[in-house]
């Protein structure tokens, strides 16, 4: 019999939610997460890679700000994390999502670059310690360790289309069903597409504000447009411009699956 995705999530007390990039979270799982922050639920976040590879929008940084652009990703997701409600944010590599006995390790943002239309793959400045690059086990065995010491009762990650299809998307769910499997952990997939079929669909209108207050701290990263006036048939999203000039718009409606 199957369970079902959202019920599983009721009854958690304690949910993980896996990512890449600081800003993922937000963009991918921001509706869901605040959702379940009002419910009561304890929610945990870790992100693979600082997004050391991001595009900077432009003015976004004071040009007498010294920091490396990790660190400002790192106030970036400090700041939309609090707006979401998550009580705690986790770096793959970094304890306690590190291996007992591993020495703390960096993966690193893999870019993006379309080997052809419709396949991403790693940009080319992808070196040795990218997330894409680094030994799949390591990775695995990280994101283990986190789960053993959180002992969440579900974890939240990304389906086989990554999102949108950037590689450490892809990689983080691979990554993330190899580790559920070996803790004996629940995996609740997201739907990758708002029209994709075998997913179960619930809006959560109510998480409007604290998704766009999550939103507008990635500065770096995209401009928050506003949001859909009441009444039209979208009302209640977020409209967007990433850094790369693509506009978007920002659904507070979750697809989920559980990982069979």
């Amino acid at each position: 019999m199957t369970r079902d995705p959202w019920h599983l999530l009721e009854e958690a007390s304690l949910v993980l939610a896996v990512h890449a990039h600081p800003d993922d979270e937000s963009l991918s799982t921001g509706a869901l997460l605040a959702s379940l922050v009002t419910a009561g639920t304890r929610v945990e976040l870790v992100t693979a890679t600082r997004g050391e590879e991001g595009e900077v929008v432009a003015g976004a940084i004071d040009p007498d700000d010294r920091r490396a652009l990790d660190e400002v990703r790192g106030a970036e997701i400090d700041a939309a994390t609090a707006a979401l409600g998550i009580t705690a944010r986790h770096l793959l590599g970094s304890p306690p999502a590190l291996a007992d006995g591993a020495e703390p390790r960096e993966y690193r943002d893999s870019g993006m670059q379309w080997v052809r239309e419709g396949l991403a793959g790693p940009a080319e400045t992808a070196g040795p310690t990218s997330f894409t690059s680094r030994p799949f086990g390591e990775a695995v065995e990280d994101l283990v360790a986190l789960i053993r010491t959180v002992r969440p009762d579900v974890v939240i990650g990304y389906d086989d289309e990554g999102s949108y299809g950037h590689p450490d998307h892809v990689h983080a769910h691979h990554v993330t069903v190899a580790a559920c499997e070996a803790a004996g952990t629940a995996m609740i997939e997201i739907a990758s597409d708002p029209e994709s079929t075998g997913f179960s669909w619930r809006e959560q209108r109510d998480s409007l504000a604290a998704v766009e207050e999550a939103l507008r701290a990635y500065r770096t990263q995209l401009t928050v447009l506003g949001v859909e006036e009441a009444g039209l048939e979208h009302a209640g999203r977020i409209r967007i411009r990433h850094v790369g000039g693509q506009d978007d718009a920002i659904d507070m409606r979750t697809g989920l699956r559980l990982r069979q």
